[in-house]
């Protein structure tokens, strides 16, 4: 019987592995290592986070991204201001990956079952295994969102953002982008970058967070402003300590007031680096969406705004619209769901990031309703590692431990990154 099964290999799933293997859990990983980040972002993305709240966690800080940095002779790190490209990150992972973790199975699971105490686990090899508990780690493509609205779309005229990793394809057409959060600012940059006729789709006008402004990095701010507003892992001002730090006392809070909170604070905004690639550059369009209609070579989007009805006519929609935290969107949770409480589909979870189905943890984007809106961010990842592998250390291998990855062997030897 397997210990422990993770399922995921991005920021948490990897940095929950990198824990139990640091403490002799044994566990098997199973997923694509930064898929998402290496097969679904657009060229030329950026994170939203700083630099220094964009590390995966291993114990003692094992491997952080400036050390990364460093090893790969990169010179434009700083923890505050920088923004990492997602392919840094993509490699980043990789050798976090090969350092802290060792072997990823990149098979499916196809259902996860309770049998006993523990679980058989099913994946697309034909293998069942028997695992005492699962930690399910998945990262966001599982959980993207289309409203009702568009999803009547043909795939040929509508996609998820999360879609696209290269966007040259859509040169010389009209597409609307539809949201107006930071993925939908930037994805309409790049669009409109790589030659695209985009039109940006928002309910509401964009809010810009500035850095130009008192959010501008700490290495430009003065002494002052560093005081009155400092830096936090989900940006700046005392405001953001207590949603950034104390994921914890988070989940003291009501369950109305951290549902509402884990998904709302932080809300969809445009980041200021990106306002002068859109802002004046790509029609932007504020209204309701009413009505979509297509004819089998294009979309028509009847919008009502302030200015009156308007219709937008395009050759491709990109729904720039999130993700929606709900376990039935896992079909291999299927068999569990009937005993797994939740809320809307959003798991209810104890201390230990532990679901009612005893031995079924949850990591990530599905914990943010009970510890808050960091288990959205990366910077959420060193927390929960910690508190999971912390409740699992009861199946810690007593015997002495073996090498079984790549430690800290100098990049190049040993797997590829």
């Amino acid at each position: 019987m397997t210990e422990v099964v993770v399922i995921g290999a991005g920021p948490y799933g990897l940095s929950v592995a990198a824990h139990l293997r640091h403490f002799r859990i044994p566990c098997r990983v199973f997923g694509r290592p930064m898929s998402m980040w290496q097969e679904h972002a657009p060229k030329g993305m950026t994170l939203k986070s700083d630099a220094f709240a964009s590390s995966f966690a291993s114990p003692g800080d094992g491997y952080p991204l400036q050390q990364f940095y460093r090893d790969t002779g990169r010179n434009d790190y700083s923890h505050i201001g920088h923004r990492v490209p997602a392919q840094t990150l993509v490699e980043y992972g990789h050798e976090f990956q090969r350092r802290q973790v060792g072997e990823v199975e990149e098979a499916e699971i196809l259902e996860v079952a309770r049998q006993g105490d523990g679980f058989d686990v099913k994946l697309d090899t034909g293998e069942s295994l028997a695992a005492r508990k699962v930690v399910v780690a998945v990262g966001l493509l599982a959980l993207r969102h289309i409203p009702d609205i568009l999803a009547g779309l043909p795939a040929s005229l509508l996609s998820h953002s999360s879609a696209h990793h290269d966007l040259a394809k859509f040169q010389g057409r009209r597409v609307v982008v539809v949201g107006g959060g930071q993925s939908a600012c930037e994805l309409a940059a790049l669009l409109n970058e790589a030659g695209a006729r985009v039109t940006l789709l928002a309910r509401r006008p964009i809010h810009w967070y500035d850095p130009d402004n008192e959010d501008q990095p700490n290495v430009r701010r003065s002494t002052w402003q560093r005081i009155r507003r400092p830096n936090f892992g989900l940006g700046p001002g005392w405001r953001t300590w207590f949603w950034s730090e104390m994921p914890y006392g988070f989940s003291y809070l009501s369950q109305a007031v951290r549902h509402d909170k884990a998904y709302s604070a932080f809300g969809p905004a445009g980041s200021g680096w990106t306002k002068n690639r859109v802002e004046g550059v790509v029609p932007i369009l504020t209204g309701r969406l009413c009505q979509v209609q297509d004819d089998g070579a294009e979309a028509r989007l009847s919008v009502a705004s302030d200015a009156g009805d308007i219709e937008l006519v395009a050759d491709h929609v990109i729904a720039a619209t999130g993700y929606r935290s709900d376990t039935r969107l896992l079909s291999f949770l299927d068999p569990l769901q009937h005993g797994l409480r939740s809320i809307d589909g959003t798991p209810v979870l104890n201390r230990s990031f532990e679901a009612s189905v005893r031995g079924l943890y949850f990591a990530g984007y599905l914990s943010a309703a009970t510890f808050g809106p960091s288990m959205r961010f990366i910077y959420g990842a060193g927390f929960a590692a910690r508190r999971i592998s912390g409740h699992l250390s009861h199946l810690r291998d007593s015997r002495p431990p073996v090498r079984q990855f790549g430690g800290s062997l100098p990049i190049g030897a040993g797997a590829a990154v």
